[in-house]
């Protein structure tokens, strides 16, 4: 139990240490998008799970959709149609088997990556498009990616970086095809409407990039503080647990000795002498006494007595293993050993087992016969009936011990 209790205080430390540092993100360490290496593993793990979950379906709706305006480029592209359908075909199909096997918690790290790659050459491909296609139709194409940026906002709604990356990477390659592109007449006013209206779709696409990346990164704020803020409620949670666990171990165990107090120690032989009650089964007490402890303490000091205790109950310890045994610190130096479905006959054995256990340690003790420390043991042991009085098998360990110091120490009475 003392084991335990550091253990408890332990796990309490370094709890309160997760949590302050926690706290201490709620202030600084969201605003750069960034956390120390070990939490935003974390967050990563979290927030790609939840990518999983939420966007598989959206992200299949939009490959599926890609592939359904192929319809349109035969009403547009004409002689480059079959082309156009063919890259619709390997780009919508490489996409949707990629959900469906990376979109999985195996590869949770890469869902990411895998979707922001598919939205570019989705992207990259319609600004292709716009090349091969002749003039006017080639100007639908250019509508065709609003939709798309769309599609990415609505996509990567929390990941800043993917946003960016995508909408900077599609835009540029629209801007050098606009560029390189020879332009081909048309129609007097239908070329004039294009010169006029060219250069601000360009300045509309981009304000909406910068929208959009001022809206990922507000998401993603929110969403690191989501996290952190769950996080703190898991950590609080946990240590109300440790606490509870604490506080029942401090009000079930002496401080001392690390073994059940006697108010512990009396409630589970309360709950025992009732289950033997009702399975008729043997339940057996052990009362042990140091012999001559106080004379040890007056002969080597309290200091020395405690360590004395400790030895003693650690040696003890192992003589309660089994589920339902216990042993407790009944006084001073008294200790009492709770053997439920136990026979007289076997916790005899037990007994002089400890007793020559405790006198194996020789701690040595001047005031003694025997010269080192030995322990006095009475036994009692019945099966129950719901006329007994539990108090009365104590009185009768307690007599047994009574006669054992009184017969001279050092020896077990049953």
């Amino acid at each position: 139990m003392v084991l335990k209790a550091q253990f408890l205080s332990d796990e309490l430390v370094e709890l309160e240490q997760q949590i302050n540092r926690y706290e201490g993100l709620l202030s600084s360490g969201y605003k750069k998008l960034k956390f120390p290496n070990d939490i935003e593993k974390d967050y990563d793990n979290k927030s790609n799970s939840l990518f999983i979950d939420s966007s598989r379906s959206i992200l299949s709706f939009g490959v599926l959709l890609y592939l359904f305006f192929g319809f349109v480029d035969y009403a547009l592209a004409e002689e480059q149609a079959g082309t156009l359908w063919i890259i619709r075909m390997v780009i919508a199909g490489a996409m949707l088997l990629t959900i469906n096997l990376v979109f999985n918690r195996r590869l949770v790290h890469w869902v990411i990556k895998f979707a922001s790659f598919g939205m570019v050459v989705i992207g990259l491909s319609i600004v292709g498009f716009m090349a091969l296609v002749d003039e006017p139709y080639a100007y639908a194409y250019h509508l065709g990616l609003i939709p798309w940026q769309v599609f990415v906002l609505v996509v990567l709604r929390t990941n800043l970086r993917a946003i960016a990356i995508n909408s900077i990477i599609v835009y540029i390659a629209y801007i050098l095809v606009s560029v390189t592109k020879d332009f081909l007449p048309y129609h007097p006013e239908v070329d004039e409407l294009v010169i006029i209206m060219h250069p601000l779709f360009t300045v509309f696409w981009g304000v909406l990039i910068l929208m959009g990346i001022y809206l990922g990164y507000e998401l993603e704020k929110t969403s690191r503080i989501a996290f952190v803020k769950n996080r703190l409620l898991s950590l609080d949670a946990q240590r109300l647990t440790l606490l509870g666990e604490e506080l029942h171990l401090l009000s079930t165990t002496d401080s001392l000795t690390g073994l059940a107090n006697r108010r512990h120690l009396e409630n589970c032989f309360d709950s025992e002498w009732r289950r033997a009650i009702r399975t008729q089964d043997s339940i057996a007490l052990i009362m042990i006494d140091i012999d001559h402890f106080k004379k040890y303490n007056d002969l080597y000091g309290h200091q020395a007595g405690d360590d004395c205790l400790r030895q003693v109950c650690d040696s003890l310890k192992e003589y309660a293993q089994r589920s339902g045994e216990l042993i407790g610190r009944y006084g001073g130096e008294e200790f009492v050993v709770l053997l439920p479905r136990m026979t007289l006959v076997r916790a005899q054995v037990l007994a002089e087992s400890m007793c020559s256990r405790i006198a194996g340690l020789n701690i040595e003790h001047g005031e003694s016969m025997d010269n080192k420390v030995t322990i006095s043991i009475g036994i009692a042991a019945m099966v129950p009936s719901i006329k007994d009085d539990p108090a009365n098998l104590l009185r009768i360990a307690d007599r047994c011990l009574y006669r054992a110091k009184a017969d001279g120490r050092n020896r077990v009475v049953s």
